[in-house]
């Protein structure tokens, strides 16, 4: 992608002020003016840029612990510096990328704790979630029409806590989406039936079914997985996906 590279100078500073849902079951932003007086990339550079590395982080495009030098991703999204290390620092902000002093930015290097420490939050976010929400939950069937399992997982779990009406809630479970898409893109190679639970668990969403039902299914999504941690680490460091 070839995008202009004429970052110069502004006089605004540009916020994700909406994410919206793309096919690889990441977010895109879309940046919007905060204040004044900074120099920072136009919009309309800014915006695209922060999106390709994202999307490039979400597919796992580099492995784990990867230095992410701000000179060849310019290179290679073919824009100026500029954009490329505001895109990085946002992205530091949202944990997806890790900022080391003296080093500079890299993809993040998760442990098996680490990752068992994510599905616990994720968990609690969405039982939390069902316990404010109507069922069944408006709009769960249609994520099978997503492109990928851990697409169709991220937009499931995104409904269930948007039915909550719970903002708070929501964001959260829209970052741990995020980050937990590289896991879920493995989610077949470590459990042969995958796709089979998360249909179980889209229709206990979807059809009439009891809250407790719906509830049991999520423990069991998240239990079945905690204790495979070592293995998703792993996989994911020899970059299958």
């Amino acid at each position: 992608m070839s995008l202009d590279p004429a970052a110069g100078r502004c006089a605004s500073v540009y916020w994700c002020s909406r994410r919206t849902a793309t096919g690889s079951g990441g977010y895109a932003c879309r940046f919007r003016r905060r204040r004044r007086g900074q120099r920072m990339s136009p919009s309309h550079v800014l915006e695209p840029t922060y999106n390709a590395i994202k999307h490039r982080l979400l597919v796992g495009h580099w492995p784990p612990g990867s230095r992410l030098e701000a000179a060849r991703l310019a290179a290679d999204i073919g824009v100026s510096i500029t954009p490329i290390r505001d895109s990085l620092n946002h992205l530091a902000g949202e944990r997806l990328v890790e900022l080391m002093p003296g080093e500079g930015f890299r993809v993040p290097t998760l442990n098996a704790a680490d990752l068992r420490d994510l599905l616990n939050l994720n968990q609690l976010l969405l039982l939390a979630a069902i316990d404010e929400s109507d069922m069944p939950v408006t709009g769960s069937a249609d994520t099978v029409a997503m492109p990928d399992l851990a697409s169709a997982t991220a937009s499931l779990f995104l409904t269930i806590a948007s039915a909550s009406g719970n903002g708070e809630i929501t964001m959260m479970v829209q970052s741990l989406n995020d980050r937990l898409h590289p896991f879920r893109q493995i989610d077949e190679a470590v459990l042969a039936d995958a796709a089979s639970e998360l249909g179980a668990l889209r229709a206990s969403f979807s059809l009439r079914t009891s809250r407790s039902n719906a509830r049991h299914l999520l423990l069991r999504y998240h239990d079945v997985r905690k204790p495979e941690a070592d293995r998703y680490i792993k996989l994911l460091a020899k970059g299958r996906s």
